[in-house]
């Protein structure tokens, strides 16, 4: 496998990872769409560009991490039960790990673009955006999901809808980045 092959084909999983991670729906408790693949799909991604990105190597612990946290809270799902919320300091730890991944992960992908498609340079500032917005609403979904919130009633719930709507979009426009720059690399994975 040449190089680009290997970029595609680490970018492909980088790509349907963020699916995993940004779309769930349930069967009952448990997800038909596990967030716990979209870990695995990272790992597997950063062995396929650690050539191209050497500190990508570095996440690989905690992709490791986020992957088994994930995994066993999908597994409780199918008993009905969840691991989040069980034990705050665990939570913040994980948030934080998931996060930081999140950003050196995208940050790294923005280097990708902007050292194999520098006729594009718009493309590594729509990943570092994506990475920007994505970081400040992951950031502020954890305060506003952990702390006491001032705010009550019908107002609270029209805030977190809003966040999730904000959320989602961040996510969708984040997974069309991701797909534009697997695309740069589609017409030399049949080489």
């Amino acid at each position: 496998m040449t190089g680009r092959q290997s970029l595609y084909s680490g970018l492909s999983y980088a790509a349907w990872g963020y699916l995993f991670l940004y779309v769930d729906f349930n069967l009952n408790n448990v997800s038909v769409l596990p967030r716990f693949a979209g870990w695995l799909l990272f790992l597997a991604a950063i062995g396929k560009l650690k050539e191209a990105r050497r500190d990508l190597a570095l996440l690989r612990p905690l992709g490791a991490v986020m992957a088994l946290w994930t995994g066993a809270d999908w597994i409780a799902s199918w008993a009905g039960a969840d691991i989040d919320g069980r034990f705050l300091p665990l939570d913040l730890l994980t948030g934080i790990a998931g996060l930081y991944f999140q950003f050196q992960f995208l940050t790294d992908m923005a280097a990708l673009a902007e050292v194999y498609v520098p006729e594009s340079p718009a493309l590594r500032h729509r990943i570092l955006r994506c990475r920007t917005m994505q970081t400040i609403l992951l950031t502020v979904f954890a305060l506003v999901w952990r702390l006491p919130s001032p705010l009550t009633g019908q107002l609270a719930g029209l805030t977190f809808t809003a966040l999730l709507i904000a959320y989602l979009a961040a996510g969708l426009l984040l997974m069309a980045a991701m797909f534009t720059l697997r695309r740069c690399f589609q017409g030399d994975s049949s080489k």
